[in-house]
């Protein structure tokens, strides 16, 4: 039995082969509406991506926000004077989020 492309294409110029290919089509759909329009018409195409940054940022917006109060509170201990982080928390912080990048 041989198993070949496990890991998908592995040839990037493949890739851009097929991104030019669709580059092509979506300009020459747009040179046919345009053409049977008779007028330019401006549009919006948004990828999958985009889409779902835009319900995930919509769902952020619309989520409550709980934390308000210890927001204001630390915000209004900095202004105050009498805001004092734990240090060794925030360094620990630090190392774990560079610890999470290399792994």
């Amino acid at each position: 039995m041989v198993i070949k492309n496990i890991a998908g294409e592995m040839n990037p110029y493949a890739n851009q082969k097929v991104k030019t290919k669709r580059q092509a089509d979506t300009q020459q759909r747009t040179q046919e509406s345009v053409k049977t329009s008779g007028e330019a018409a401006d549009r919006v195409v948004l990828s999958s991506e985009a889409r779902l940054r835009g319900a995930a940022l919509q769902t952020a917006n619309e989520a409550p926000d709980v934390r308000r109060e210890k927001v204001d509170r630390l915000k209004q201990q900095v202004k105050d004077g009498t805001y004092q982080p734990d240090l060794k928390k925030a360094a620990a912080n630090l190392i774990r989020d560079d610890l999470d990048l290399l792994v």
